[in-house]
């Protein structure tokens, strides 16, 4: 499963929400409010960027909301998600136990003993996603907490 963490590098509105229980109980619900149409906002950001070829990975890109933390995620669990978003570099593999490599898609012929690994360009879909919506987050949580 592909995951990352993402650092909103936001001072005052990770002092905002950091102060969350501090807060009255309709300011609380507010805030609840934004950062979850906010983190929606990226859900679907994502998988508007990502790429599709099988429908894999858009469909497995989802969305959790804690409301007593307020915390939201957005998470793409494909196995190769973290590919698409960060690219790789080239490899060549060689076999670990046997001699030859044993695939038909690699040289024709069905065996060969190294594959060379082009590199993958980076495809990314979720730092986009929460660039695009940072400043309505901070716009919104600013508003909430203006007295």
């Amino acid at each position: 499963m592909a995951s990352f963490t993402v650092n909103l590098g936001i001072n005052d509105l990770q002092r905002t929400l950091g102060a969350f229980k501090s807060y009255d109980a309709k300011t609380q619900e507010r805030l609840r409010a934004t950062v979850q149409s906010s983190t929606s906002a990226i859900m679907l950001g994502a998988k508007r960027r990502a790429r599709v070829r099988s429908g894999g990975l858009v469909k497995n890109i989802s969305m959790t909301y804690d409301g007593t933390r307020n915390i939201g995620t957005v998470r793409a669990k494909s196995p190769h998600a973290h590919l698409m978003e960060y690219g790789a570099r080239a490899a060549k593999v060689r076999p670990d136990r046997k001699k030859a490599l044993h695939s038909s898609a690699l040289t024709g012929s069905g065996f060969a003993a190294s594959a060379n690994i082009p590199a993958r360009k980076a495809y990314p879909f979720m730092r986009p996603a929460f660039e695009d919506e940072k400043p309505n987050l901070v716009r919104s949580a600013a508003a909430v907490v203006k007295p």
